[in-house]
């Protein structure tokens, strides 16, 4: 897999990697993670892949459908999972820890995923937005807890959708601005133990809004 940062990658050889759709796809996962997607040339995946550009239009119709590609390729996993924990019977406290903690997993262990959406974040446009199944998932999440509000198992004054949202950038900006956040901190932040410090913390935080016990 092309996920290294800091050097141009090695061609991929055929042995490797026979499918051209797939070789175009790592390959171009490498350049967007890297230099996002404006900074991007569809003539460098072409060459670093040792194939020709026209199969790249082939395969993917153009960079947009290139870059949604890589875009998809990170976010169904983590769309999967949710979807998972969701259809599991549990309760709105441990359907919250269970979310949190698959979220915030992922995160740490897709890196390149963080580096997409943070140049996402920092683009003037959002081909996030076309994905429609991320926020259909999303609103999914937002429904079991408005239920459960309904039900009388969540304060009323929560406002279910922006605490969600709020959870999800607290996850999101640990690996974001790592850099930045570890200059306040003598531990390493990097580092499984920091993980769970956070993962807890946020996770009381979000119960403490929602009005619900720890699990």
């Amino acid at each position: 897999m092309l996920t290294t940062m800091n050097s141009t990658p090695e061609p991929v050889s055929d042995k490797s990697c026979s499918n051209s759709a797939q070789r175009i796809l790592e390959t171009a996962e490498y350049f967007f993670a890297r230099l996002g997607f404006m900074g991007t040339r569809v003539d460098e995946i072409a060459r670093v892949a040792h194939i020709n550009k026209r199969m790249i239009y082939y395969h993917y119709g153009s960079k947009e459908g290139l870059y949604q590609a890589v875009l998809e390729k990170h976010l169904k996993p983590m769309i999967e999972m949710s979807r998972h924990v969701l259809q599991t019977d549990l309760p709105p406290a441990a359907m919250l820890e269970r979310l949190l903690n698959t979220y915030f997993d992922f995160l740490a262990t897709h890196r390149v995923y963080v580096r997409l959406i943070s140049w996402e974040v920092l683009g003037e446009g959002n081909q996030l937005s076309n994905l429609g199944f991320r926020r259909q998932t999303f609103e999914q999440v937002v429904h079991y807890f408005e239920v459960a509000q309904r039900q009388g198992q969540l304060r009323p004054d929560c406002d279910v959708s922006r605490t969600l949202m709020a959870g999800m950038l607290l996850c999101y900006s640990y690996f974001s601005q790592m850099q930045y956040m570890q200059s306040f901190y003598s531990e390493i932040l990097d580092d499984p133990e920091q993980y769970e410090h956070w993962k807890r913390s946020v996770l009381a935080m979000l119960l403490r809004s929602c009005g619900l016990e720890p699990a």
